[in-house]
């Protein structure tokens, strides 16, 4: 039984979706014979492309000798909403014969999958690691990330609002074109109740996303006298709001120290972060981007992850941090509420309310309760049914569920 995997690429960057790519389909190759046609992100701005191409081929997956025809598009500009109908019909031309039984996407942001099924009418089947956004959360959202710069980010806020509006419409639009859809899998429950199909099965992955074991290594229970803050620092993500909090502490009497690692994507909230440091007095240390043990360490000896993010399907960083032995309040978004409902060592604030968040770290410092529940066995059990092999083998049942019935 042969598949093809069509993604942007398998070298992890650290981002949800790119962690998952690469662990699933590498362990794909146990249970099918896997090719490889890369998604036209593969080739924009990437000078690698031979050596990504390369490596690929070392985990014993194929690769169709047609995919250096599709480098042409690697002048293509980056762009934040997929690109017309057009330059995917021109995509589709390039790609030949294609000499499998299903077409899989590990992560659907951009159609390509899409098109090489209705063009070769093999099934398909796909996953979502973000939810199609309604227009109420594009605005709500985005708007709770950027306090309190709101009045500062009007540029972003109309931009990122809209842009993620039509984002999840385009998607969904691809979605019905779809001529073979076999499957809609998503990685949590949240982000599966977002799609609204017809014709085809939806699956909830579970486990959505899987943990290295390497991380409990790091455990330890001599905690430092600090918060932690991790992962792309971007609005959507919480970085803003995480700064809000620490100053509303800091108006209480409240003395808390705070370490953020992570890589800021856009120059202008960076300068925010760090002058309404300055301005406020705020004890934030700023440790850029850590290699991965650097990070594990530090996360491992903080008190709590404070994690206020409004833009996850699943939350890689908050199963790491509990790996880690690390607690976590965070947002009650949708999706990541459905992952983390029952695990004791989270608690949950409705989603915009920042002064209830407020309220919840400072009840944690005081008593300590979450960190008493990181040691519970329920925490345990869910750390240790959420690895990649577990995910990985629930995908390919997925996908052979399909072939069997189709």
């Amino acid at each position: 039984m042969k598949i093809t995997v069509v993604t942007s690429g398998l070298r992890s960057n650290y981002t949800g979706g790119s962690v998952h790519v690469r662990n699933v389909v590498k362990r794909l190759v146990n249970y099918f014979k896997v090719e490889f046609i890369p998604s036209i992100n593969f080739f924009i701005n990437n000078d690698r492309v031979n050596e990504e191409i390369e490596n690929i081929r070392k985990l014993g997956i194929e690769i169709p000798d047609f995919v250096i025809s599709l480098s042409e598009f690697r002048n293509l500009k980056p762009s934040f909403l997929p690109y017309s109908s057009s330059v995917y019909n021109k995509y589709v031309e390039k790609v030949e014969k294609v000499d499998s039984d299903f077409i899989y996407d590990p992560d659907y942001t951009t159609p390509e999958s899409i098109f090489i099924s209705n063009k070769v009418g093999i099934p398909l089947g796909l996953t979502l690691h973000v939810p199609l956004y309604s227009f109420s959360q594009s605005v709500f959202y985005t708007y709770y990330t950027l306090r309190p710069f709101f009045l500062q980010s009007l540029d972003y806020f109309l931009k990122r609002s809209i842009g993620l509006y039509l984002l999840t419409r385009i998607k969904a639009y691809y979605l019905r074109k779809s001529r073979h859809l076999s499957f809609v899998a998503a990685v949590s429950k949240g982000t599966l109740d977002s799609v609204n199909i017809k014709n085809s099965k939806k699956y909830v992955l579970y486990p959505g996303n899987g943990v290295d074991k390497e991380l409990l290594q790091y455990r330890t229970n001599k905690k430092e006298d600090y918060v932690v803050f991790w992962t792309t620092l971007i609005p959507p993500k919480g970085i803003l709001n995480f700064l809000y909090i620490i100053n509303l502490l800091k108006k209480r009497g409240i003395s808390i120290k705070a370490k953020v690692a992570g890589k800021f994507l856009y120059d202008k909230f960076k300068k925010l972060f760090f002058n309404y440091i300055k301005d406020n007095g705020l004890d934030v240390e700023y440790l850029g981007f850590l290699d991965r043990r650097e990070l594990y360490a530090t996360v491992s000896r903080a008190k709590l992850l404070i994690y206020p993010s409004l833009a996850d399907g699943f939350s890689i960083t908050i199963l790491e941090s509990l790996a880690l032995g690390t607690p976590v309040i965070a947002y009650s978004i949708p999706t990541v509420y459905s992952v983390f409902k029952d695990v004791p060592a989270v608690k949950f604030v409705k989603e915009g309310d920042i002064r209830k968040f407020a309220d919840e770290v400072e009840s944690e410092l005081k008593t300590g309760k979450l960190q008493e529940a990181i040691h519970d066995k329920r925490v345990d059990a869910f750390i240790e049914f959420h690895n990649w092999d577990n995910v990985a083998e629930n995908i390919a049942k997925i996908i052979k569920d399909s072939l069997n019935t189709s």
